[in-house]
């Protein structure tokens, strides 16, 4: 439970999924802990000092499915409840109509017949796609295969709580059982998959995972049917513009509006996922293989530990990169987890996975993974991570979602006024002209390798253009 503002209660749900009810308003045992990095070790809040109740205009109602804490709870800080609940729903057959619904369309009587299926999930519905595919369920009773191909975006090594007792199907925070392993999440042979990331997920710490060992020691290959594809330098969504670090908070009933210390990413990554569906396609009904995975490795030293960026940014005006990245933590939650059960809640802690994320070259941009021409060709150093701005607390924790556009100087004057490392946009570009030139010859690269569409050479040429606009 988190909130970019101070409140009296919390609904107990993630993002206002109908919450699941306390069974006794007096459990003894339910424990409200707090803390202020997702890692870190909590602090038990006294039993006499919260109750299950809600607060309107400074009263107080018992309340099964709220929350409330004496003096509110504070703005950024993380707050976790494990209490004994009712009314759990059998929310796994939400997995088996999706499974059953294209598998009729291919296989069964429906009036309009379709000869392959394909499947695009973003974020939770990413998370479903890989839990539906870990769990089995591509193949219906009688043997049907449901969905011919994946998209699997946005996902990180994450599944999700969509086939779980008392599930809620967005919850994304490293300490669910949404993120034990295994994170690589191998199909069947004939289902083709791809999985692709942004910046964010990495620096979320669990997207190097579905393609290293649990360590982060070593690289680990999938198998021919699946694709990895990092989009280096973007952030969870399709970027922010025009400019700006104030977004409103995701799927939020509320009207909170989030907030970061620098500008929000600004670089549109929906080019690359128009191609991975063409190519998924193609894949699919012909049988030509889409171009090969692109992402951090270990072993060419493109995946590194996060904390190996900090000489890179700590030099770069501004930047302030995050003192500490929370890995994910290796997590017990009793002798029932492996169906899915919990039986010791909050769960006993372990030791942290080996998170890796992109190296970096001497501007910031990442060099790990399918490079962009905002990136190749820049005007400014384009990150998967931001931190939450003091507006809304937690000023050292990562701004969920958010990656950060750190604008280059405009000239070498400006530059040296600021000591910034990275050369100004005039020491890199002779005009207008000569920059538009440079990116269109990077986005011919991508077109040549397979990741990018011949008509997103314009798309990428429009988007430098604007970005010119504000920045040179």
């Amino acid at each position: 439970l988190q909130a970019p503002e101070d409140v009296a209660d919390f609904l107990l749900s993630d993002r206002a999924h109908q919450a699941y009810p306390a069974a006794d308003l007096d459990e003894r045992d339910a424990v409200l802990t707090v803390r202020d990095m997702p890692d870190a070790e909590p602090e038990v809040v006294p039993r006499a000092k919260w109750k299950f109740a809600r607060v309107d205009n400074g009263r107080v109602t018992p309340d099964p499915r709220h929350v409330a804490l004496d003096g509110g709870f504070a703005r950024g800080r993380l707050y976790h409840l494990a209490y004994t609940a009712t009314g759990a729903q059998v929310i796994g057959l939400g997995l088996v109509a999706l499974r059953d619904c294209a598998a009729w369309l291919k296989h069964g009587e429906a009036p309009v017949r379709v000869r392959r299926a394909y499947a695009y999930g973003r974020s939770q519905t990413g998370r479903l796609l890989r839990t539906l595919i870990h769990d089995g369920l591509n193949e219906d009773e009688q043997d049907n295969e449901a969905f011919d191909g994946v998209i699997a975006n946005v996902a990180g090594g994450m599944r999700g709580e969509f086939n779980q007792r008392f599930g809620q199907n967005s919850k994304d925070r490293p300490w669910t059982m949404a993120h034990l392993e295994p994170f690589q999440v191998e199909p069947p042979a004939r289902l083709k998959v791809m999985y692709t990331n942004t910046s964010a997920e990495y620096h979320r710490g669990d997207a190097s995972l579905i393609h290293t060992d649990p360590g982060g020691a070593r690289d680990v290959e999938h198998g021919p049917s699946v694709r990895v594809y990092h989009f280096a330098g973007t952030e969870h969504g399709t970027g922010v513009w025009p400019p700006t670090d104030t977004q409103p908070a995701p799927a939020d009933p509320h009207g909170w509006v989030d907030r970061s210390q620098n500008l929000r990413g600004v670089v549109h990554y929906g080019r690359l996922l128009r191609a991975c569906l063409i190519n998924l396609d193609r894949w699919v009904t012909d049988g030509v293989a889409p171009p090969p995975s692109r992402h951090p490795r270990v072993a060419d030293g493109t995946a590194v530990p996060p904390e190996t960026l900090a000489k890179t940014f700590d030099a770069i005006p501004g930047a302030r990169y995050p003192r500490r990245h929370a890995r994910p933590l290796r997590l017990d939650f009793g002798a029932d987890a492996e169906m899915r059960r919990i039986t010791l809640a909050p769960p006993k802690t372990g030791a942290p996975y080996g998170t890796r994320v992109s190296a970096v070259n001497g501007d910031g941009n990442e060099i790990g993974g399918v490079v962009l021409p905002e990136l190749a060709v820049p005007l400014a150093t384009h990150t998967g991570w931001n931190l939450r701005h003091a507006d809304i607390g937690g000023v050292e924790q990562l701004l969920v979602f958010a990656g950060a556009t750190l604008p280059f100087a405009k000239t070498r004057h400006e530059r040296a006024a600021s000591a910034d490392p990275r050369p100004a946009v005039a020491e890199r570009y002779g005009s207008r002209d000569d920059y538009l030139r440079r990116v269109r010859a990077a986005a011919r690269v991508l077109v040549e390798d397979g990741y990018l569409l011949e008509e997103d050479v314009e798309t990428s040429l429009a988007f430098a253009a604007r970005m010119w606009e504000a920045w040179a």
